[in-house]
């Protein structure tokens, strides 16, 4: 008969990297803050000193705020109560966990593990895990400085300073806007990330000066646009080409066509053209379609 299914939290990055704390199989109830006499101590200046209570009620896993001075985030939104499910990303200060479950028999083989020492592991983890939204607000909220490596699409790379973005970048894409690199690993469903303490330095004007909550919301909507144009429209993917003879006149046509059909006759392919060209992605992409239906161009 397989053991019994207990819930732990497993910290992701924090006071504990790597460790878990289970919830159960004995108990109700768990207090997680900064006082000593809390069941999970988070030595973090951030964390209040009684933080939040996990307990059992009704067959089911609960998270209660306690009237923390800095909040309690699950899955990047503030709560006061909520119900856990396995999967669920909760944010306690600088500590960010995950909500999983084990088998009872493996509780003590996983605890024997844990007592190696963690120093010198940086966050990391997968994009499918903890999306990348999530990722930041945990950043901003526990005022972290360093670099955020993103391997996804492409390796990307963003740099904090107290938890703010003030720049990005993705490899290979030179001549990209800060801005737009953002937005683009913001798009990427799949890779991973990693925390480290570099940073770069930058000529005066090249620091980003946008909010996290300007960024999230351009996110997402640049996504939702896309999606959205790629249900009702074929887009470009790699390959983009010029239609001759065409049958629209190039005379016909604007600016921002132009420019596109520029990128296109130099052999671009459809991420460079991405990169090159000034609007964002979901204009460059209208730009596309539009000069596809008129048949200008091929994909």
């Amino acid at each position: 008969m397989p053991a019994a299914e207990v819930p732990v939290l497993t910290f992701v990055s924090g006071a504990k990297p790597g460790e878990n704390f289970p919830l159960g199989p004995s108990g109700e109830s768990w207090v997680a803050g900064r006082s000593g006499d809390a069941d999970l101590v988070l030595e973090d200046d951030l964390v209040s000193r009684k933080h939040a209570r996990f307990y059992r009620s009704r067959g089911e896993l609960w998270l209660r705020d306690l009237g923390s001075r800095n909040g309690t985030l699950i899955n990047g939104e503030a709560v006061q109560h909520h119900r856990l499910r396995i999967g669920d990303r909760i944010a306690i200060g600088a500590n960010l966990l995950r909500v999983e479950s084990v088998p009872a028999d493996h509780l003590e083989r996983a605890t024997r593990n844990e007592e190696t020492s963690t120093a010198g592991r940086s966050m990391s983890g997968s994009i499918q895990d903890i999306p990348l939204a999530d990722v930041l607000q945990w950043l901003a909220t526990s005022r972290k400085t360093g670099t955020l490596r993103v391997r996804g699409r492409s390796v990307g790379e963003l740099f904090l300073r107290q938890g703010t973005i003030y720049y990005a970048r993705i490899e290979g894409s030179e001549g990209l806007a800060a801005e737009k690199a953002l937005l683009r690993m913001m798009g990427w469903t799949e890779g991973t990330f990693e925390l480290d303490n570099m940073t770069v330095d930058l000529e005066e004007g090249e620091e980003l000066s946008v909010s996290l909550e300007h960024i999230l919301m351009e996110a997402a909507r640049v996504q939702d646009e896309l999606a959205h144009l790629a249900a009702r429209n074929k887009i470009p993917e790699e390959r983009i080409g010029l239609v001759f003879p065409p049958k629209k006149a190039w005379r016909e046509l604007g600016e921002d066509e132009l420019d596109l059909i520029q990128a296109v006759a130099e052999g671009l392919d459809w991420t460079t053209i991405l990169n090159r060209l000034p609007g964002d992605d979901v204009s460059v992409t209208q730009t596309a379609v539009k000069l596809h239906k008129a048949g200008v161009v091929d994909y």
